[in-house]
């Protein structure tokens, strides 16, 4: 009788164990995605100049480059808009259209 109690017990504490183990490992999943997928930089037409924006955050205006005078392509990539994974890049390539 004392086996048979002993048993449930040992059973109900692995399934316990293993059922809080999946949820820690479950968060931790949850937890690192977020870490991975931080706010991008986007260089993005903006009327007929470029706007550098951080997620959804207009960052700054730049009034200097004009849409119009860019060749089609690149007009075309920044009205998809061209994506950063640092503030750095960004400006680096802005550089390369107000030059």
């Amino acid at each position: 009788m004392e086996k048979i109690k002993s048993l449930k017990i040992y059973t109900a504490a692995i399934i316990i164990s293993v059922f809080l183990g999946i949820i820690i490992i479950t968060v931790g999943f949850v937890v690192s995605n977020k870490k991975e997928n931080p706010v991008s930089w986007v260089l993005h037409s903006y009327g007929n100049n470029v706007a550098l924006y951080n997620g959804d955050e207009i960052v700054e205006v730049y009034g200097s480059i004009v849409l119009d005078t860019l060749p089609e392509e690149d007009r075309r990539q920044l009205d998809n808009g061209i994506m950063f994974s640092t503030r750095e890049e960004a400006i680096k390539a802005i550089e390369d259209y107000d030059g």
